[in-house]
């Protein structure tokens, strides 16, 4: 009887310690967005459900006055394992960002660190130094309206600078031939006296490239409803009247990205999910070369068959100008209303159409993906130029 008592309690015991673990084990749910806990250790089983469901996650936190986030792709993680995400954030003598990683090991996977500024920064974009070293670790890129937002791919640990980067258009590597005068004034849709067809005072300065630069006394729209261009900004051709010499060549940069999603994921269309690139990058910027005549819509078109990347485009006869709308298959309202393609060159946002713009010797050329009309991105016109 009593060995039956005995057995029976022990039971009695187990079934208790079976209850209470049960009961103190909650399931993991994973949200869009997780704030970074105290310690910064996110846990192993947190990744592994993230792998498993091959889920997109921001993980937040705040340093200081500045908040940050990581965001991380479930497909990139190899082994789960706990892993601290704080950052240390401040600035140091100089007035330059620092920021430092806390973790003691590699993170193991490549997520995207976002730094959200208490104030608009002034640089174009800005490039990641491991503490005391002269070699850039990785390029950053700056986005916002009035504030700016850092994003950049880090898989490193220890301490870094961020330097703001001033975008400066390279010099000549080739002298263009002077253009007849006669050519020059039927190639371009201006008068050689210095007068739009429409009436519209403009200056004959002419830059490097051969293009007829705006004098900034432009009053009213063109014919192509294209706003007055700001003073020594190249003004826009035609497509038409463009004559391409594949004699005469010359370089420029080129890039596209669209980084300014990683920080609206909660507005991005889920089946885009699988081509959103986990840092944001689909082309890292590149020398390229173009021809005489060629437009930075000429280019765009060519680098991405060369690449293999997915790009499409119409053509919009009231703009006299192809209308990109969308590359690696994403296009305009795919992350909300205000969202689409823009183009930058030389740190302008240009206010007309890519195919009114005649490339030069040493253009900056960017493709920037924003989600707020152009004010996330530091641009204020119409998406899909």
């Amino acid at each position: 009887m009593k060995r039956f008592i005995k057995i029976f309690v022990i039971c009695i015991l187990c079934m208790a310690a079976c209850c209470s673990c049960s009961l103190n084990t909650k399931p993991i749910s994973l949200e869009s967005s997780m704030e970074i806990p105290e310690d910064g250790i996110i846990s192993a089983e947190i990744f592994k459900k993230l792998k498993e469901e091959n889920k997109v996650i921001t993980f937040y936190g705040i340093s200081g006055d500045m908040k940050y986030e990581w965001t991380v792709f479930g497909e990139d993680i190899q082994e789960p394992k706990d892993t601290n995400l704080k950052v240390e954030v401040e600035k140091d003598k100089e007035n330059r960002l620092v920021f430092r990683l806390c973790s003691e090991e590699e993170l193991g996977f490549m997520p995207v660190l976002s730094l959200y500024s208490a104030h608009l920064w002034e640089a174009d974009s800005a490039v990641v130094y491991r503490k005391g070293e002269k070699e850039p670790l990785c390029s950053v890129s700056v986005t916002g309206n009035k504030t700016s937002v850092l994003n950049f791919s880090v898989t490193q640990i220890g301490e870094f600078d961020i330097k703001g980067e001033k975008t400066e258009v390279l010099e000549a590597e080739t002298t263009a031939p002077e253009k007849d005068t006669q050519q020059a004034v039927e190639t371009d849709p201006y008068l050689s006296d210095g007068k739009a067809n429409d009436g519209q005072a403009l200056s004959n300065e002419k830059d490097d490239g051969g293009r007829v630069l705006s004098d900034g006394k432009q009053e009213g729209q063109d014919q192509y409803k294209t706003d007055p261009v700001p003073e020594g900004k190249p003004l826009p051709v035609e497509p038409e009247n463009q004559d391409v010499d594949e004699e005469q060549t010359y370089t420029c940069t080129f890039s596209i990205e669209c980084s300014t999603i990683l920080n609206n994921l909660e507005d991005l269309n889920e089946d885009k999910l699988d081509v959103l690139p986990t840092d944001g990058v689909i082309l890292s910027e590149r020398t390229v070369t173009f021809y005489e005549g060629e437009s930075v819509y000429d280019v765009l078109k060519r680098i991405c068959q060369e690449n293999d990347i997915h790009m499409e485009s119409s053509w919009t006869p009231m703009y006299n100008s192809a209308y990109v709308e969308g590359i690696h298959n994403l296009y305009e309202f795919d992350c909300g209303s205000g969202s689409g393609w823009m183009y930058r060159v030389n740190g302008w946002y240009p206010n007309y159409g890519c195919s009114r713009y005649q490339l030069a010797q040493g253009d900056k050329v960017e493709w920037r993906y924003t989600c707020d009309l152009g004010a996330d991105i530091g641009g204020g016109y119409s998406v899909g130029s």
